[in-house]
């Protein structure tokens, strides 16, 4: 491929480095609910890292989330579900059709997620249910609905 100027050249250059930077940011989706609860478990059970949980909760559950001081405490008491340091793997049932279909003025919105991982040698599979909130253009996790088979 020929350019006729250094201008090309610099374009070109320029262009794909801008590409490569707003791909890489390193920061979670949270401008979409599914990624933004994904990103929310996997701060609870795979990085254990509560701070980074309450950053993507409302005030309001991030208060909740606090009084357990550790996510292995989240996780086994509010949660009811403990698993093996072992990766936990996350995503979101988005049903019959495979994409979610939320309005782009929406506020709130109910994402399931399905979560498969060990404890202690055994595999577990859970689907949770998770209020999302839009606040400040982020999404943020409200609540956990109840889980109506236990």
């Amino acid at each position: 491929m020929k350019f006729k100027t250094p201008i090309h050249k610099t374009l070109l250059v320029f262009t794909f480095l801008f590409t490569l930077v707003s791909c890489g940011s390193g920061e979670p989706d949270v401008a979409q609910p599914g990624p933004a609860a994904i990103e929310f478990f996997e701060a609870i059970y795979n990085k254990q890292d509560l701070d980074q949980a309450l950053k993507l909760a409302t005030p309001q559950y991030g208060r909740i989330l606090s009084h357990y001081h550790t996510a292995q405490r989240v996780q086994s008491v509010l949660f009811n579900r403990r698993y093996d340091k072992d990766k936990v793997e996350i995503e979101e049932d988005k049903g019959l059709r495979g994409q979610s279909l939320l309005s782009e003025n929406a506020k709130r919105a109910t994402v399931s997620l399905m979560l498969d991982g060990t404890y202690e040698g055994n595999r577990h599979r859970d689907l949770k249910h998770v209020v999302m909130v839009k606040q400040q253009g982020r999404w943020l996790v409200d609540k956990l609905k109840a889980d109506v088979y236990r």
